[in-house]
């Protein structure tokens, strides 16, 4: 029977995009690419260096087989031990490889061929290097998903990890809101599972997106029933802002609950979202990573493959079409296998499959989507890292140029059948691991407690069973969420819930049993969820362990867990946290004084020479006085007390360290709060309350901070100094980092603004770097004139991500200045993220909006 339905088009989602997204326009830049591939034309337009300077020659590396690891059936086997062969890991040495190179240029014309460093190392498409998008296009469209039910099918654009993929999904799809500018009916959402993957929600929570969680179970979100996906649709509550049209999800092996979702839950969940108009972002790195044997383990056997019902159109007139290969066919299908609308979004990532160091992935999604992803690429990222791609792509595809060596015994490159073969190896050596964690885990989930009982006419023996945990064999993945028993602990009653399983945290890691799992906490996407259902949960990871640890840390766990339900007396808990809280307590306190003395000097707050171990000295910086403290071990859950005033300078006024001493004493006593530090705080208050102290005090001196008459630029004077709000200081491998934000009107107050900022602080003067960026929206003559610049003070490519985060932000007439003292440690990528953290902190605590004009 011939199928005489017609594929639908993708729905039009273009209301859904942001408002910055919807103004993007393609990279003129860009354009020209195409043009550079003109054999023998003299490319005298794009600004690209010239290859022949690169200084790398080749890119060379050993490469395993793609048969490295043993497979497991794609079949549940009777038993989970059937069929059944432990494989150890070996050292390097211990495998066969093949060497792959990538030369420094290739003979190959065709363009999705050509793997080399002169091409893989120039700036390029921002789609991804032609030959790896080119390869992982067809792989995804033909191979992974071949049934998805809309015209044309899906497109897909590289990125740096599934995180950047994520990221600029959000940046497409949701719009800026902050709190206290833009009125709640603006506020946008996205739904999330109950305990989810909380980098995600640490990206979309700056972004002040509502995240509303979703009720999972076993198989993982619910489509129906009481804080079901339905449920919370229909119940909306528009006071919490507009109803959400995004949900993020991870399908396969979610993290951190490991539930599978079947097809069918797949399907509910779908038309509830085409219903809605949501959005379906899937991030789904565990995909490969699926087990059949625990389908007779798992509570109610999720899986289904993706050939067992997937139609190919809609309806059941042809059969789907196959991947080509049972390993992927056996696989249940991604939710692009139910897309009619085209509303899906997947983020797929080489992290688990190759490493998480590559920062290399792809989203696949509808043409239209991936045409805007591109825009904001081609601004942002530009493409993955060239040495990745020409690697992987040189591994998988192999060389088409005699100077080049792919992976493979005939070093032709793996080629798909060697790239699933490799999937399939890693499937096996993941599921072995996991059966042999869960008997281990399965076996020790009962204590067996033996007693006497005393009837009225003899004796007995009693054998009690006290069950300590649960939890689900995982179908996919890597991880196994235990359900802790707490309540059947003797101290359930005698404590708090999240106290008790904090002890048990604590105690694992103590030197018997060297256990660290991660708690439920650290999932819970709302306050309410981690206070009400957290502590019962404990995320293990069975993956990360070498081979030969799995069994022995597995027994660990269980004695340990054992032994805590053997405590009877709060004592015996509250010894272990004491320590922990004691050693948390010594850290936050070395960490606030590295930061004192990293951006004042390295004598600003010391310990006195001889003196108690609580006793320090804090000077007072320019101010010639310096006070005593006592900072008791409990600091900063006790306050710190200011004792007396060590040494005042010989040309102060009488009483003036008294003067300093009671004013940091009433500020002490309005800020203080148990748990956090306040030394910080202190200083710049006192650095504040001294300076006015000074002025008032000043007789015929027109500097009373004592800086030259010239130290601000004549040309960009001002009349007020600016008024600074200033962000909590960073610090990281020594180098500390922090922002301040003011309003400004026009490029000249921004000059003026940094240059007093430099000239009359002193701390920001010696800093390493002073990043900067200002945006300025204003009238002149009746007409919009908008400028925006930056300045990476060294600290190269910073200013332009500060100058983006304010176009982010959609905050105007506003400048910002981050200060970064080094501390001796290269930071890499991470400056850049702190950078941008404590500017964003400064200027939602500045209280900037998205539109500072004037009114017309």
């Amino acid at each position: 029977m011939v199928c005489t339905n017609k594929i639908p088009e993708p729905l039009d989602l273009s209301h859904h995009y942001s408002r910055v997204t919807k103004n993007r326009g393609a990279s003129a830049v860009k354009d020209f690419y195409k043009y550079f591939g003109i054999p023998n034309i003299g490319n005298l337009a794009g600004g690209l260096p010239n290859h022949n300077y690169f200084p790398f020659d080749t890119l060379e590396g050993a490469a395993a087989l793609p048969d490295r690891f043993k497979p497991t059936p794609n079949k549940p086997v009777n038993s989970p031990n059937e069929g059944r062969e432990t494989v150890i890991s070996k050292s390097a040495n211990d495998f066969t490889t093949s060497q792959v190179l990538v030369p420094k240029t290739s003979t190959t014309a065709d363009l999705l061929r050509k793997i080399d460093l002169k091409s893989a190392l120039q700036y390029g498409t921002s789609q991804g290097y032609p030959p790896l998008y080119s390869y992982l296009r067809q792989f995804t469209r033909e191979n992974m998903h071949p049934n998805v039910p809309y015209a044309d099918g899906p497109e897909i654009i590289l990125t740096c990890g599934s995180t950047d993929g994520f990221s600029k999904t959000i940046e497409a799809l949701s719009n800026l809101w902050i709190g206290g500018h833009d009125p709640v009916e603006e506020r946008e959402g996205i739904f999330v599972e109950e305990f989810c993957y909380m980098n995600a929600i640490q990206a979309v929570r700056p972004r002040g997106l509502n995240i509303i969680p979703i009720t999972i179970d076993e198989e993982g979100m619910e489509a129906s029933g009481p804080g079901g996906l339905e449920h919370v649709l229909r119940n909306w509550d528009e006071s919490r802002g507009k109803r959400p049209h995004l949900m993020y999800t991870v399908t396969i092996g979610q993290n951190p609950t490991s539930g599978t979702l079947s097809l069918q839950r797949r399907k509910e969940v779908y038309a509830i979202c085409s219903r809605y108009d949501v959005v379906i972002v899937e991030d789904d790195p565990y995909w490969y990573l699926q087990y059949p044997s625990a389908k007779d383990r798992s509570i109610g056997g999720q899986g289904q493959s993706s050939l067992e019902s997937t139609p190919s159109c809609g309806n059941s007139c042809n059969k789907p079409k196959s991947s080509g290969y049972t390993f992927l066919d056996s696989l249940v299908p991604s939710y692009l296998s139910v897309d009619t609308d085209g509303r899906v979004v997947r983020l797929d990532t080489f992290s688990k499959t190759v490493a998480p160091g590559c920062r290399l992935g792809w989203i696949t999604a509808q043409p239209a989507i991936c045409e805007r992803l591109l825009r904001i690429t081609e601004t942002s990222t530009q493409q993955p890292s060239g040495f990745v791609q020409s690697l992987i792509a040189e591994m998988i595809m192999g060389p088409h140029s005699p100077n080049g060596r792919g992976g493979g015994n005939d070093d032709g490159g793996w080629k798909t059948d060697g790239w699933v073969r490799w999937l399939e190896g890693l499937r096996g050596n993941y599921e072995r691991r996991v059966r042999t964690m869960c008997e281990i885990l399965d076996a020790g989930k009962q204590l067996v407690k033996t007693g006497r009982r005393q009837s009225m006419s003899e004796e007995w023996s009693v054998v009690d069973s006290v069950h300590l945990y649960d939890f689900a064999w995982p179908l996919g993945g890597m991880f196994i969420w235990v359900k802790l028993n707490l309540e059947s602990h003797p101290l359930w009653k005698k404590t708090s819930h999240s106290k008790l399983s904090r002890a048990l945290w604590i105690h694992l890691t103590t030197p018997r049993y060297l256990v660290l799992v991660a708690p439920g906490s650290l999932f819970a996407p709302t306050e309410k969820i981690r206070e009400e259902k957290s502590y019962s949960y404990f995320r293990i990871c069975f993956a990360a362990v070498d081979e030969a640890d799995v069994a022995p840390v597995s027994h660990r766990f269980v004695e340990g867990c054992r032994s805590f339900w053997r405590k009877k007396k709060l004592d015996d808990i509250d010894e272990d946290m004491e320590e922990e809280v004691e050693q948390l307590m010594t850290e936050d306190k070395e960490n606030e004084i590295e930061v004192i003395n990293s951006i004042y000097s390295e004598h600003t707050l010391k310990k006195t020479e001889g003196g108690a171990p609580e006793s320090y000295l804090l000077a007072i910086p320019q101010k010639d006085v310096t006070l005593c403290l006592s900072i008791p071990s409990q600091y900063p859950t006790i306050a710190l007390q200011l004792t007396a005033v060590d040494s005042v300078g010989p040309a102060s006024q009488k009483g003036y360290g008294t003067y300093v001493l009671g004013i940091a004493r009433d500020f002490l006593a309005k800020i203080f709060t148990p748990g956090q530090v306040c030394i910080f705080d202190l200083l710049q208050d006192l650095e504040q309350r001294l300076d006015e102290y000074d002025t008032d005090d000043a007789e015929d001196e027109t500097n009373p901070r004592g800086n030259s008459s010239d130290a601000i630029d004549p040309l960009v004077e001002i009349t007020k100094p600016p008024q600074w709000t200033v962000s909590t200081a960073v610090t990281e491998k020594k180098s500390v980092f922090l922002a301040r934000a003011c309003t400004i009107q026009s490029t000249s107050e921004a000059q003026a603004a940094i240059t007093h900022l430099l000239s009359t602080d002193k701390r920001a003067g010696k800093a390493t770097h002073n990043i900067n960026a200002y945006r300025i929206r204003s009238l002149v003559d009746g007409n919009e004139v908008v400028y925006q610049d930056c300045d990476d003070d060294g600290e190269d490519a910073a200013g332009g991500r500060l100058l983006k985060l304010l176009q982010i932000m959609d905050v105007w007439n506003v400048l910002v200045v981050v200060s970064r003292w080094y501390g001796g440690i290269k930071l890499g990528p991470v400056r850049f993220g702190i950078i941008n953290a404590v500017a964003r902190d400064a200027i939602i605590a500045a209280g900037f909006g998205k539109d500072s004009m004037p009114h017309r």
